[in-house]
């Protein structure tokens, strides 16, 4: 039994590997990151990171909409320009835990791979 557990954790982790690759091999990424704001991804043991450059943008200003399989992050800069980024995940985000930080400029999103969420569409509260 615990065999096919870890057997399961492996095929999961090479899925996120590529996703990870494809995400940052697609030309329509960077062109995004130049046209609205830039996203760059991490991966620990325990989480997925997305992290969101806005260093013109006040916390209160920032948006996190998880639904099914797409994170989408929405600012308002302070010049009153809005811009968003939808990412598509390989697994459906609103049935992971999920919490975000905000300083400096830099939004961080953590999304724990083992512990669930509601599995419903939600807004994330942005700590700071």
């Amino acid at each position: 039994m615990m065999n096919d557990h870890n057997e399961h954790k492996k095929a999961d982790m090479s899925e996120v590997e590529k996703w990870m690759e494809q995400f940052f091999l697609d030309p329509l990424t960077s062109y995004m990151d130049q046209l609205t704001f830039r996203i760059d991804l991490y991966e620990t043991h325990t989480h997925i990171i997305v992290e969101a450059l806005l260093p013109d943008v006040d916390p209160e200003d920032i948006d996190i909409v998880l639904e099914d399989y797409n994170m989408t992050i929405a600012a308002k800069k302070k010049n009153k320009e809005s811009c968003s980024r939808k990412i598509e995940l390989p697994f459906r985000v609103a049935d992971k835990r999920v919490h975000a930080h905000f300083a400096n400029g830099i939004l961080e999103v953590w999304i724990d791979k083992y512990r669930s969420g509601n599995g419903k569409k939600r807004y994330i509260i942005i700590s700071e």
